[in-house]
């Protein structure tokens, strides 16, 4: 799945919270809370269990049956246009595009509410509700009750895709204050609980509809998504509490410090919207080839045109550990990658990704009938390591280079790559896939696969000068931070009373 950190979970990396702006607890919470910072001695299953503040389990357990209504609602939203609400495949392209984009759109409005409104538990515990409703809704095979329920549901994972993150790490903060390799652990776990959640899901709604029917099976989520909510409401005495705070105000010095920090990453966060949008068309361009064209057998098992969605996940799961462990191994002999090399490789894996479709398309066509699933299996699996290399190593590129006072706004814009990407580019190049229905169309799935192929190919060229740039500004930043410019000298009282300003004085605000 899109890591949303930035990406698609929502997601703050551990080691990117800030320190909490909590009160002091006081009295018998003081007690409370030295007891539970005496982590277990021994680092067992068990220790490792207890090590954890009670409250991790709720995140945990919360965030699982959350993202699994979403990703298994997801799963089948596209077909359901289609062979239920009798939608065009380019219309109902666009509106997935659409939801996607408000999914991703509106998490800075939930950051906004929860910091200025309501504080992040009632943020959380107030739009879940409607997030409920959204999912029994979508149900109501009318048309209008699925516009109303995408807007529903759109605004509920929005709004809290945000603040449960923060939340969690916020309790780390207050009940393993320091502890930042637990808490890292917390998050991988968190993560972890993310993408199994995705896999079962998507796994089993496409098998409850097939089997039974669309209706039953969107109950499938609303249950879990009631499930989510009771185990996140129900924690809520072992949560850091809330604190609601006034933006502090800047200086123009800050502001400008900003700018050139977006300006670094500008090109960046451009060049990765290509990335999202061939990542997010799994949920539609790559369901109809699989459906005309691709023999849908798995080790001798029938496997829906939707339910290939769950390898993405799966394969999360299994590489995610294995290339970081690689990248580990490769420190530890010496051997460094640099972050901007990593990317680059990704979105040279993204177009490998579409070639492949090319590839199956064109022997689809040659031999007039279906090819092997095999395409999309592999094809699905270089895709997952590209996630890996851009969404992963991209979100923790743009933190690198931005002054701890903007890690806020950083990952509010790595989050507006995957809407803009879905905006801007998908709603509109989704609906040219090949189809006989009415309107403008590529001829085949071949031409339209190699148009994307031949972009990501440009891409990946243009990612290389985007590249060299930046690494050059980012020595350049890092010379200046080690050798300071010299402290000025104030030389109003002549050339006997010198006096100077403190070191550090004159650096650009914002950068340490």
């Amino acid at each position: 799945m899109q890591n949303d950190d930035g990406g698609k979970h929502g997601i703050t990396p551990p080691d990117k919270l800030g320190a909490a702006n909590f009160n002091a607890p006081s009295g018998a919470q003081r007690d409370d809370l030295a007891d539970r910072l005496t982590l277990p001695a021994n680092r067992g299953i068990v220790g490792w269990f207890q090590s954890h503040p009670i409250g991790f389990w709720f995140f945990f357990w919360g965030e699982f049956a959350e993202r699994a209504s979403y990703y298994g609602m997801r799963a089948i939203l596209t077909l359901y246009m289609i062979d239920v609400l009798g939608f065009s495949k380019a219309n109902a392209s666009t509106l997935m595009s659409f939801f996607i984009a408000a999914s991703y759109f509106l998490p800075l409005l939930g950051g906004f509410i929860a910091d200025r409104f309501l504080g992040k538990y009632w943020t959380i515990v107030g739009f879940s509700l409607p997030y409920i409703l959204g999912h029994f809704i979508l149900g109501i095979e009318e048309r209008i009750y699925l516009y109303i329920a995408l807007v529903l549901l759109a605004m509920g994972t929005g709004v809290i895709k945000p603040n449960i993150s923060t939340l969690m790490g916020n309790t780390y903060d207050l009940y393993r204050p320091g502890l930042t390799r637990l808490r890292s652990e917390a998050f991988a776990m968190f993560y972890f609980a993310i993408n199994v959640g995705a896999f079962l899901s998507q796994v089993a709604m496409p098998e409850i509809r097939t089997r039974i029917s669309y209706s039953i099976a969107f109950l499938f989520p609303a249950a879990l998504m009631v499930v989510a909510f009771t185990v996140f409401a129900a924690g809520k005495k072992f949560y850091a509490p809330d604190v609601l705070t006034e933006p502090a105000s800047k200086t123009t010095e800050e502001r400008a410090a900003e700018w050139r920090v977006l300006g670094r990453l500008f090109l960046l966060f451009l060049l990765v919207t290509f990335f999202w949008a061939i990542f997010d068309q799994s949920a539609t361009t790559w369901i109809f080839f699989a459906r005309e064209q691709l023999d849908l057998q798995l080790f001798g098992m029938a496997v829906d045109p939707d339910q290939v969605q769950a390898l993405n996940p799966l394969f999360i799961m299994i590489f995610l550990p294995l290339i970081t462990g690689f990248w580990s191994y490769l420190d530890l002999r010496g051997i460094k990658v640099r972050a901007t090399d990593k990317i680059l490789v990704g979105f040279i894996l993204t177009a490998v990704t579409m070639g492949l479709h090319v590839v199956a398309a064109y022997l689809s066509a040659a031999s007039g009938g279906k090819v092997s699933l095999w395409w999309q299996v592999i094809a699905y699996l270089v895709l997952t390591w590209a996630e890996i290399l851009i969404s992963v190593t991209g979100l923790e590129l743009a933190f690198t280079a931005a002054p701890k006072t903007m890690k806020g706004t950083i990952t509010a814009c790595w989050l507006l790559t995957v809407a803009i990407a879905n905006l801007v580019i998908n709603a509109p190049l989704t609906r040219l896939y090949p189809s006989t229905e009415p309107g403008l169309h590529f001829p085949t799935a071949t031409s339209y696969f190699l148009a994307l192929t031949v972009t990501m190919v440009i891409v990946s060229l243009a990612f290389i000068f985007v590249a060299r740039n930046f690494n050059q500004q980012m020595a350049e930043r890092q010379q200046e931070e080690q050798n300071p410019p010299l402290p000025a000298a104030d030389m109003s009282a002549g050339s006997e009373g010198i006096t100077t300003q403190p070191p550090g004085a004159f650096r650009p605000a914002g950068e340490s």
